[in-house]
């Protein structure tokens, strides 16, 4: 039978973005967007990038300010505004965040804000494609539609190509 394992899935991404991130020829200024409890911070800071964290959950923030006392971790909703000045950031790594975003307007508007002319924004949300589909109607789903889970949206490459090339990705 088919698998389907979205943390194995997430763990390949983070690895991807660290990789792309390593190859870039200075050492950058990253937001990380949906930070937890900050250990994506801290495996950036340890390769010699200075990263902040935002998230939404105050007690996740909490967390990472004890485990990680030298990186800035701030609580924050990012569909609403990011409470940083303009072009702060040569890199924003939302990673899995914004399906879980309402106002996906607002929130790529304030990431190309905070974003330095040139930056990166590295973002990756789960793909729905036709297979993916076809595995969550025929094997999964009650479980993938859970309305107290909380996604708000599901993206195809070419509907997450047309929020990002509107908004000037």
């Amino acid at each position: 039978m088919l698998s389907y394992d979205p943390h194995a899935i997430y763990e390949k991404r983070l690895e991807r973005m660290i990789t792309f991130i390593s190859s870039l020829p200075h050492k950058v200024k990253i937001l990380d967007i949906g930070c937890q409890t900050g250990s994506v911070c801290a495996d950036l800071k340890r390769l010699g990038h200075e990263p902040y964290g935002i998230e939404i959950d105050s007690k996740s923030v909490d967390d990472a300010h004890r485990k990680y006392p030298g990186i800035p971790f701030i609580v924050g909703n990012c569909e609403r505004e990011i409470p940083f000045p303009d072009s702060s950031f040569d890199v924003v790594w939302a990673g899995e965040v914004i399906e879980h975003v309402g106002h996906t307007d607002v929130f790529i508007n304030e990431i190309n804000r905070v974003l330095r002319v040139g930056g990166h924004l590295i973002l990756t949300t789960p793909m729905h494609n036709r297979f993916k589909n076809l595995y969550v109607v025929l094997f999964n789903f009650e479980k993938h539609f859970n309305p107290e889970f909380p996604h708000y949206r599901f993206y195809s490459k070419k509907s997450l190509g047309s929020v990002l090339g509107k908004r000037g990705f």
